[in-house]
């Protein structure tokens, strides 16, 4: 079965939502739908005929022109007094009327009442006069084809003017005609009408748009102008550099059919082609270009050339232009570029952002914050904390970059995103890797706010020499807003006093806003003169969906009943098969990542490979028995009952991480130093009271959200 959408598949096109293939079906099983605000054909398969009707229509899939490859090239102003009303020189509003009087019709796209843009087919000349002007948006062709056709047939005259594509469209749909007239506009691409929906929605700040103007002679380039009403009042206004205008300039918003169109070299469909004439100035110096000109492209001797004849007749001014200067000019662009920040563009837009403020993001490559720290550990918790703070920002409504620690030693290019997180985050937010600070200050004019997060970020005994000012912002400039999120030191005390320790003090005191993830941190601030917040791990602070996400993505298959063991450190301080025989269900034992599993140890271990699957084995476990700090945070988080053991940890290693994180929720009684001790407690009868350790937890969160945003600045 061989139907448009399964040939415009193999020939790897894209639709141009052009309507010719609903039209033209006999039997009505093609249709066309929005698709990301874009029109696009779909073809139900098990009732098409295979009758081929909307393979021939396709303008996609079979395009052939007979007109010229090198037209006469004019420029053209209208004699008409009501000149002022058209966006260039007049020239449609001509031939249209031309038509008119030879009782013909015209058929052209028009703003309905809701502003949505439209293909009517009319002998009014009032409705004629709404087809003039820029309409920079989809338009629904849906019954143009079929009003032209039936008109054709009757032996009427029709002018039609639209699209090059739409051109090649009704061409192939009504067959050569000799009483059909085709004028092609000059097109750069059309945008979609989700954007353009969402940009009317803002620009009319709850008014109702009456009308829009693109390219308006009488307005600086780029500029928009708006009428709307204001309760009984008409009002406008004209904005300047319009982001609307600018995505679709800059390619941010077209269809990608229209990327990479078909229509806009040589030859053209239409009979003539018309457009706005720019820098008409540089050829002609006497001419008043803010009364409006017209390029005009005749594309053929026959219709073309008679069209051409009509508007010489009807002129005030008429010039043959080298073909050269339009080959020159941005109107002749057969070979668009795609703008590598589309899918950001997009992406902005489904979270809620304004066109204004995704066009700007996109073309400038801004974001709201650029966060550092651990967010590329091989460590599932590691990778864990930076992805749930990346969506705590993200649900804040705010647009985060990573940044790479600056390691001016590295070498072998840019370091790999997380190794374990297979959710991987969009290449857009994630900024360019620099081996000199001095350089990486460049991030400074592209965020609002720079972030350190949270782990051990301010453990010197822990991160390579080289990189521990990045986690102390050295890279920020005094000007911009600075903020650590629930950092660590690792320990109770600062564990490191070398002669590295004055500058790194001296860093941490620049950063405006300083919270810290143990209460003993606070404590450590306090003594360099700096006031710190005691908040919530970021794991803690996520919205659960987000981890309900990241589920749908574990490829591991757990039973249906099953404790876990999941072990940062081996040794004897955990026991699996006691915890078995104690609940009397499987116990999984998973290791931390780092863990050497070829090597020989007291029980089994299994690899879970991935963040999300070693998430989704604390969602389904019924018991955690584990010595490590992420799940132990994301048990009181899941309501998991659990034991917590800290081993041969101390101090100095970071048993302080856990006392502080369970004395929070008066949990105090779920830490020991090994799993036996913990058995022989008696601890497995006593369960946890998760309601008031819930309220704790929602207490706390509201407390660090707040602290968060104020930090912030945005609000």
């Amino acid at each position: 079965m061989v139907h448009v959408l399964s040939r415009l598949q193999d020939a790897e096109r894209y639709c141009l939502g052009c309507f010719a293939c609903e039209s033209v079906c006999p039997i009505k099983v093609v249709s066309v739908h929005s698709d990301d605000g874009f029109f696009r054909c779909a073809v139900d398969a098990g009732k098409c005929i295979d009758c081929g009707r909307c393979v021939k229509v396709c303008p996609q899939l079979e395009h052939a022109s007979m007109n010229a490859s090198e037209p006469e090239f004019y420029a053209y102003t209208s004699d008409d007094a009501s000149l002022e009303m058209s966006s260039s020189g007049g020239a449609f509003f001509t031939l249209a009327k031309w038509i008119l009087s030879k009782g013909g019709y015209v058929c052209g796209a028009l703003y309905g009442e809701d502003m949505e843009v439209v293909y009517k087919t009319t002998r009014n000349l009032k409705t004629v006069e709404r087809m003039r002007g820029t309409k920079l948006v989809c338009s629904d062709m849906r019954g143009a084809y079929n009003e032209v056709a039936i008109l054709l047939r009757a032996g009427k005259t029709v002018l039609f003017s639209g699209l090059p594509c739409h051109v090649a469209a009704l061409k192939k749909f009504v067959g050569p005609q000799e009483r059909l007239y085709t004028v092609d506009v000059l097109c750069s691409g059309v945008p979609s009408k989700k954007v353009y929906r969402k940009y009317l929605e803002e620009v009319s700040m709850g008014k109702r748009v009456t009308a829009l103007s693109f390219d308006d002679k009488c307005m600086p380039a780029g500029a928009v102008g708006v009428e709307f009403m204001d309760g009984a009042d008409h009002r406008s206004k004209v904005i300047d550099d319009d982001p609307y205008r600018a995505a679709l300039d800059c390619n941010l918003s077209k269809d990608a059919a229209c990327i990479d169109c078909l229509f806009t070299s040589f030859p053209r469909p239409g009979d003539v082609t018309l457009g706005d004439f720019h820098e008409c100035d540089r050829l002609f110096r006497s001419l008043d270009w803010c009364v409006g000109v017209n390029s005009v492209l005749v594309n053929n001797g026959g219709k073309g050339r008679e069209m051409l004849d009509v508007l010489r007749g009807n002129s005030a001014f008429f010039k043959k232009v080298d073909l050269g200067f339009f080959k020159r000019s941005k109107d002749f662009n057969p070979d668009r570029e795609r703008n590598p920040m589309v899918p950001r563009f997009y992406h902005m837009l489904r979270r809620g952002h304004s066109v204004s403020k995704s066009v700007k993001y996109c073309l400038q490559g801004l974001h709201d914050v650029g966060l550092t720290g651990f967010w590329r550990v091989p460590n599932y918790g590691g990778d864990l904390t930076y992805y749930a703070l990346y969506k705590v920002l993200s649900d804040l409504g705010l647009e985060t970059v990573l940044i790479e620690a600056c390691n001016p030693e590295a070498q072998g290019g840019a370091p790999l995103g997380p190794s374990r997180l297979e959710t991987k985050y969009p290449w857009f937010d994630i900024a360019p890797w620099y081996t000199d600070t001095e350089k990486q200050r460049e991030i400074n004019d592209k965020v609002y706010a720079i972030m350190v997060g949270s782990d051990q970020v301010w453990n010197p005994a822990l991160i390579n020499h080289n990189i521990v000012g990045c986690y102390t912002l050295d890279f920020s400039e005094p000007w911009r807003n600075t903020v650590a999120y629930s950092s660590s030191f690792g320990s109770s005390k600062y564990v490191v006093d070398t002669e590295e320790k004055e500058e790194h003090v001296r860093l941490m005191r620049r950063i405006a806003h300083v919270s810290v993830r143990e209460s003993s941190g606070v404590d450590i601030c306090a003594q360099f003169g700096i006031k710190a917040k005691h908040v919530l791990d970021p794991v803690m602070l996520c919205d659960q969906r987000h981890y309900m996400d990241l589920l749908k993505k574990s490829t591991m298959r757990y039973p249906d009943r099953f404790a876990l063991c999941f072990v940062r450190h081996v040794g004897a301080h955990l026991n699996p098969f006691r915890l078995y025989e104690e609940l009397g269900v499987e116990v999984i034992s998973i290791a931390g990542p780092d863990i050497d599993l070829c090597k020989e140890y007291p029980y089994l271990m299994m690899n879970a490979g991935t963040v999300e699957n070693w998430l989704a084995a604390l969602i389904k476990c019924e018991y955690l028995l584990t010595d490590s700090f992420h799940a132990v945070a994301l048990a009181i988080v899941l309501r998991k009952p659990f034991i917590a053991v800290y081993g041969s940890m101390s101090e100095e290693t970071g048993i302080d991480r856990f006392t502080s994180l369970l004395g929070m929720f008066g949990l105090e009684d779920r830490f020991f130093e090994t799993s036996d001790e913990a058995f022989d407690s008696g601890i497995l009868s006593k369960p946890i009271d998760f309601d008031k350790v819930g309220k704790r937890l929602d207490e706390y969160r509201k407390d660090s959200m707040r602290w968060l945003k104020q930090s912030l600045e945005f609000w």
